[in-house]
């Protein structure tokens, strides 16, 4: 899919964000492989490879094969962190934390033609990162979560304000999960980036359905 449709999905809404997170899929024992076909098969918008090691020639390898198993069905990959293995892996972006390469030189690198998308944890992250040239914003945590111990959920009340009018595509991120959607979609996002809440999960396609139910809803 080109770049242009990619912005226009973007924009519509009611996306869905899995994250493949290396380290939690090797504990829980799972081939990401395996994993990747069965979610690709799944009404899943955007993959995720997520990876905090340095086994830079193996997460190269990694990221290659999980491109090409997301884009076989026509979904959007993008790659944790690295730009260079971003670009080396046919994905279609890369997705930059609070210390991750700066937006300005990851897009230098990468082209106008990918996607970047920008974490932000708090309300001054969110209002400087409004005018760089991201593609979308991910807030979070919302809730709390093993993968991020050290940082506190937004509160909910301040994110509404903040979030009104704002035209940026925005993803809420950090332990969400089926029990708590109801509240990320109230505060005005609808579009979640999802980890454990997926990849753990007993029945994937019931999951995702539900998901995507909640989130067309809020559309």
């Amino acid at each position: 899919m080109s770049y242009t449709l990619w912005k226009k999905k973007l924009s519509a809404g009611g996306l869905l964000y899995v994250i493949l997170d290396k380290e939690i899929i090797e504990k829980n024992k799972i081939d990401i492989f395996s994993l990747a076909e069965k979610l690709s098969l799944c009404k899943i918008d955007i993959f995720q490879f997520r990876f905090k090691d340095n086994f830079d020639r193996e997460n190269l390898v990694i990221a290659q094969r999980l491109s090409r198993i997301v884009h076989r069905r026509k979904k959007m990959f993008i790659v944790n962190d690295r730009v260079d293995i971003a670009c080396l892996s046919g994905a279609d972006g890369v997705h930059l934390g609070a210390e991750d390469l700066g937006v300005r030189e990851a897009r230098k690198l990468l082209g106008k033609r990918k996607i970047i998308g920008k974490t932000v944890h708090s309300k001054e992250e969110f209002r400087r990162f409004l005018s760089q040239k991201v593609d979308y914003l991910s807030i979070g945590p919302l809730f709390k979560t093993p993968t991020k111990p050290f940082l506190s959920p937004w509160n909910i009340n301040l994110l509404k304000r903040l979030i009104k009018e704002v035209k940026k595509v925005l993803f809420a991120i950090g332990g969400i999960d089926l029990i708590n959607l109801s509240k990320v979609v109230n505060v005005g996002i609808n579009n979640v980036a999802v980890c454990r809440g997926i990849i753990l999960s007993n029945n994937f396609k019931d999951t995702v359905e539900r998901f995507k139910l909640c989130l067309k809803k809020a559309c």
